[in-house]
């Protein structure tokens, strides 16, 4: 450091070292070390003056200094000017500047004047050729400002082609290192780029307009600086203990990244209402300064210990999983905020193969879900540029040089932007949602472990039509094509799920719409391929899953007709006078003539008009078309509700054919923040012709759809929408017909039921089991955490849903207990109209909660689920109005419903509860014997009448004196005295005696209702239902769980048995004679040994079911009697015999080889 006579001049030197790894081509192999190290002398200078017209005389110095000074550190002299390597810093201090007396408001004219001054001098010639012959390439300006403001910072590069330095934009007011670390020359691509910075200057915001379609994007760059130490708690001392018990589980290198991330949002926003910094679509980018160690990678408490040859491939796995990590914390948040993808580069210390820069490149695909892709900074020594380099798998940027300009978004991207601003998820990110949702199903499932690391979690076959026209009837087909490119705004997948219920994988189909496709409406394309998708689910028994967000039917116009029609006035000149017919010139009629029904007429000036009657339109898709499509696919998803599983998830607005086909699929989950509706309420205020509903939501959120039944389930995004979606399918076997998904459970089956009822039997409580005063657990019959309620909001006196026992999925239907309010919502539409608040009592059928009972039996028998009904019923209620609103229809569809239920059911009366009338009569075991059991703990209650009311009918008045006067002995010893005084007389003495017993009557009536009442209720014990038989067996509450749990397993054998001898049989035999013949094979077996009471012994009836050779040659038998009879039918039939040849032809060519030839020598043997 030297002083000049015009200010100060500091001087260095230095190497600049870096280490580069190559890569060739991939068909290329090389011997030489992919590793090279490089090095090379540069110099560097500052002059710092007081005023700018030292600024020649002090640079020609300082130049001269470093010449002199590298001509004498280098050996022979020789120095490379066109290196441009070398650095230029100008420092202008003093408050008296010609700079700083323009006082800095920020004003782009005031800034602009500032470097013109400066920019002048620096064009000179003479100063220009020395500076750039001397290789200097950049030259970096920092200005003093006084009143404490920052300084201002301005670069000038050298152009090639003006010959002289020229400022760099895009670098003001930006440290001079910064815009190699922060890489903005990638930004260069965009035009009138604008700048922003954070309050704190550590973040630079960029703002620019993408195109072809005019985007606001925003990049934002920052240094990420790190303290020299990660040892200790040092790090910690400043933060509140909740903070550092989550920061303390992360790593260093992230927490760096964290607090970096969470200082960007917070500066976007505070400027979320700054119209220059408001972006769509935001981009951020990290640069960690300081040199990382491996464990810098891993939390402090997690040191690692790394082979050498798995150090890279380490490496790569904990940066993916720091990234996870990350985004799991900030990723809402980014995505609320429009941060579409953040990028961290950082240089690994290390003396193996993981030496060098990294990249994390993280995309923010819905907040709640991202992709992480690790890259490697290799040299491509095709190109000798350094490139993206992926290790496992081929990330998106893998090959592009890193210092490559920003592209426009792509096709995915700004339909993802579409989707987003119609604020929901766009179709082709769903998968990745599965996955993610997969991912922590099984983290649930087995806390502490990982998924399976020999099996994906799914995979994914996307499906289209087979041709381009996708007409009706064509079928799909697999395809491999990048997302975004369908021609259908509709899109579905066969998705193989690898559950913690099915290991090896189920699979189901799941068709969503493309909201980013003309609104998602449903056209004719749209709807062939629902309807091929709903066709292929049932043919295949398979889960069908739509996922709705959609703007109903296509509306449309004929647009080849809208640009050119004319119109016939009634008075040419008067077109206020209104008009008489809308036509097509000839010439426009010959061009579009099929696009219409028309009819020519001539005028008297000799013009020829073709005068539209009907327009068809050159297109498909604009009008009734679309309805007839609507009414196909509603039919068909009708008919999907029956013969397999049908779930919907409203993760979009669903309006008109949509809002039907979540209905008609019965199972429906909505996301809260979006409506199910059949109009649009503005059209809604038209057609009443004033404002009454302001929203799509008031019609059709889910403070209506919640509570009228159509909705089961709501979630507050999509995420949580899919694991809802992968929870209700972990309690449905993977086809129809198939086996139910049981797992292991982690409640013990044999514990007991520790939740004991007070006053009453709370549902939840007795289902899943509650928190006592203490806080402690006590478990309920079913497993701990396995209850899903559904339809909770609506008929709120009934509750369903569905649980494990002992691991086995099975449908409930219990009964709130409480008095609870019916909040009927006042229609706006309707003047008079006002909120109803209606009190329910508990214990009783009111029309909405028996309809949500009937629907809930349908719902568990389609899915084949065994059902346990909690019941505890006084009744139904049957007022004039429930009478008018349906309760007889709905008692009597859950008869029906229990009349056809395929599956084990299990009636149990819980401890204090009771069943009474009608509601016994709707539930009761003979309705469906075959399938229906009937319990009661010891403490339940059941009759045709309450107590109460049976004695006002068999123990009124009369009868309780009667009652007293035989067991009373005051009145006995009375009532002889009154004999005695009449035999004798004396009247007067009746009379007094009289008006003792009346007394005596009165003072003991409170007592004997009391024990009339009580002599009512000894019938109706459970030990009376017993007795009678009503009842299979009295059940203790505290044993109630571990007694069911074997009796369903029994039941479900029992009924996967019969099941196998009725196909054995052809459905010739009923489900009694079916179960009777089971019974007598087994009494007949080893096992049984004879013993008519080793049917009850369930460990000797597995062992014998699961040992198929105890039955085998029975079924066989079955087997051979069935198609004899089929064969004796055909015998009956002339015609059906002379097809048997060619019957048998077709069968023998659809069996594979072996088992042909098998069948063909034995239909040799049979035939001699």
């Amino acid at each position: 450091m030297q002083w000049h006579r015009s200010g100060l001049i500091a001087s260095w030197e230095f190497f600049e070292e870096h280490i580069e790894r190559k890569i060739g081509n991939e068909d290329q192999l090389s011997e030489q070390p992919l590793v090279e190290k490089h090095s090379e002398r540069k110099w560097g200078a500052m002059v710092i003056i007081k005023s700018l017209q030292f600024l020649p005389s002090i640079i020609s110095s300082a130049l001269r200094e470093t010449t002199h000074n590298l001509h004498e550190s280098v050996p022979n002299g020789s120095v490379e000017p066109a290196s441009f390597g070398n650095m230029m810093h100008i420092a202008l201090v003093g408050i008296n500047n010609q700079m700083s007396l323009l006082q800095d408001s920020g004003d782009e004219d005031q800034a602009q004047e500032r470097i013109n001054k400066l920019a002048k001098i620096l064009k000179e010639k003479e100063l220009g050729s020395s500076l750039h012959a001397a290789g200097v390439g950049v030259i970096s300006c920092i200005i003093q400002r006084d009143e404490g403001r920052a300084p201002m910072r301005h670069s000038f590069h050298w152009s090639g082609e003006k010959l002289y330095y020229e400022e760099e934009p895009l670098l003001r007011h930006l440290e001079p290192p910064l815009s190699i670390y922060l890489e903005l020359d990638k930004l260069k691509g965009y035009d009138n780029i604008q700048y922003t910075p954070s309050r704190d200057r550590q973040w630079h915001l960029y703002t620019v307009i993408d195109k072809p379609l005019p985007i606001p994007r925003m990049f934002l760059r920052t240094l990420v600086r790190q303290s020299t130490s990660n040892e200790g708690l040092t790090a910690y001392q400043r933060l509140d203990a909740e903070t550092t018990c989550s920061q303390w589980k992360m790593s260093f290198t992230s927490r760096s990244i964290f607090r970096s991330l969470m200082a960007a949002m917070e500066e976007l926003e505070l400027n979320t209402h700054n119209t220059r910094v408001k972006s769509d679509h935001a981009h951020m980018y990290l640069y960690i300064v300081r040199e990382q160690h491996i464990d810098d990678l891993v939390p402090y408490s997690k040191r690692v210990d790394i082979d050498a040859e798995e150090e890279e491939s380490t490496v790569e796995a904990i940066l993916k999983e720091l990234a996870h990590e990350i985004h799991a914390s900030v990723g809402v948040r980014m995505h609320r905020l429009g941060v579409c993808e953040w990028e961290v580069k950082l240089w690994m210390a290390s003396s193996g193969l993981a030496n060098g820069a990294w990249r994390v490149v993280v995309t923010n695909v819905t907040g709640h879900t991202c992709t992480v892709h690790t890259y490697r900074e290799l040299e491509d020594t095709s190109t000798h540029r350094v490139v993206y380099h992926s290790i496992s798998g081929l990330g998106l940027l893998h090959g592009v040089p890193v210092n490559a300009q920003y592209q426009s978004l792509g096709v995915l991207d700004r339909k993802r932007l579409l989707a987003r601003r119609s604020n929901t998820t766009y179709c082709y990110d769903f998968p990745l949602a599965f996955e993610t949702a997969l991912e922590q199903s099984w983290a649930v499932t087995y806390p502490g472990t990982r998924k399976p690391k020999d099996k994906d979690l799914l995979k994914v076959m996307e499906l289209k039509f087979a041709d381009q026209e996708g007409a009706w009837g064509t079928p799909l087909v697999p395809v491999q094509r990048p997302p975004a490119f369908n021609d259908v705004g509709m899109v579905a997948w066969f998705m193989e799920l690898s559950t913690p219920e099915f290991p090896s994988g189920r699979t189901i189909l799941v068709v969503a719409n493309d909201v980013t496709f003309k609104a998602g409406s449903f056209g004719p394309k749209e709807d062939a391929f629902f309807l091929a998708v709903t066709d292929l689910a049932c043919s295949k028994k398979l889960p069908l899953i739509y996922l709705a967000a959609n703007s109903g039917a296509r509306i449309g116009v004929a647009d080849e007709v809208k640009t050119c029609f004319k119109v016939g006035w009634s008075d040419e000149s008067s077109p206020e006078r209104g008009f008489q017919y809308v036509y097509l010139t000839p010439h426009d009629y010959a061009r579009i003539g099929s696009s219409v029904i028309a009819h020519e007429i001539k005028l008297v000036n000799g013009e020829t008009r073709w005068v539209i009657d009907t327009i068809v339109g050159k297109e498909d898709g604009l009008g009734v078309e679309n309805l007839t499509g609507s009414g196909a696919i509603a039919g068909a998803y009708s008919r999907a509700y029956k013969e397999t599983f049908t779930l919907t998830y409203v993760t979009g607005r669903t309006v008109g054919i949509g809002a039907y086909l979540a209905r008609l699929g019965m199972r429906c989950i909505q996301r809260l923040d979006q409506p199910i509706i059949l109009t649009g309420f503005s059209a809604l205020n038209k057609l009443l012709g004033r404002e009454v509903y302001s929203s799509h939501m008031q019609l059709g959120g889910p403070k209506i759809m919640a509570t009228n039944g159509v909705v089961h389930l709501t979630v507050s995004d999509d995420l949580e929408g899919i694991s809802a979606i992968l929870n209700w399918l972990s309690y449905i076997p993977p086809h129809i017909g198939g086996a139910l998904p049981i797992l292991n459970p982690s409640d013990p089956p044999e514990r007991s039921v520790e939740y004991l009822p007070e006053n009453s039997c709370d549902p939840r409580g007795a289902i899943g089991g509650a928190l006592d005063s203490s806080g402690k657990w006590m478990g309920g019959i079913f497993d701990k955490g396995s209850f899903v309620e559904t339809l909770e909001g609506w008929a709120r006196t009934v509750v369903t849903g569905r649980a494990k026992l002992g691991g086995i999925p099975v449908g409930i239907v219990a009964v709130e207990t409480q008095t609870v309010m019916q909040v009927i919502p006042a229609d706006p539409g309707q003047l008079d109209s006002h909120e109803r608040v209606v009190p329910q009592a508990g214990q009783v059928w009111f029309p909405d909660s028996a309809t949500k009972t009937a629907q809930a039996l349908l719902d568990f028998n389609r899915e084949e689920l065994p059902l346990f009904i909690l019941a505890n019923w006084r009744g139904f209620s049957g007022g004039q109005r429930d009478l008018f609103e349906g309760i007889l229809q709905a008692g009597s569809t859950i008869v029906e419903n229990l009349r056809t239920y395929k599956q084990p059911v299990f009636v149990y009366i819980p401890m204090m509860g009771e069943l009474r009338g009608g509601a016994w009569v709707v539930v009761d075991s003979r309705i469906n014997s075959d399938h229906i059991e009937m319990y009661a703990d010891r403490t339940a209650k059941g009759n045709v009448l309450e107590p109460e009311g049976m004695i006002e009918i068999k123990f009124r008045t009369k009868e309780l004196l009667e009652c007293m006067g035989r067991l009373d002995q005051q009145l006995i010893n009375l009532k002889a005295k009154i004999q005695e005084a009449r035999s004798s007389g004396a009247h007067g003495l009746v009379e007094s005696l009289q008006q003792l017993i009346r007394a005596r009557e009165k003072q003991l009536l409170p007592v004997y209702i009391q024990i009339a009442t009580r002599f009512a209720e000894l019938h109706d014990t459970s030990l009376r239902m017993a007795a009678k038989g009503v009842i299979r067996e009295v059940v203790d509450w505290a044993n109630s769980r571990y007694f069911f749990y074997r009796r369903l397993r029994r039941k479900i054998a029992e009924e996967s048995l019969i099941k196998t001898v009725t196909d054995a049989t052809g459905d010739q035999l009923s489900h009694q004679s079916a179960m009777d013949l089971i019974k007598s094979w087994f009494l007949d077996s080893n096992i049984a040994g004879g013993r008519e009471d080793a049917w009850v012994n369930d460990e000797a009836f597995f062992k014998w079911k699961d040992d198929l050779s105890n039955y085998e040659d029975k079924l066989k038998l079955l087997r051979v009697q069935k198609v004899s009879r089929q064969l004796t039918n055909i015998g009956d039939s002339i015609s059906d015999l002379q097809a048997v040849p060619q019957g048998l032809a077709a069968l023998l060519s659809k069996v594979e080889a072996t088992t042909r030839a098998q069948l063909v020598d034995e239909l040799r043997k049979v035939l001699g």
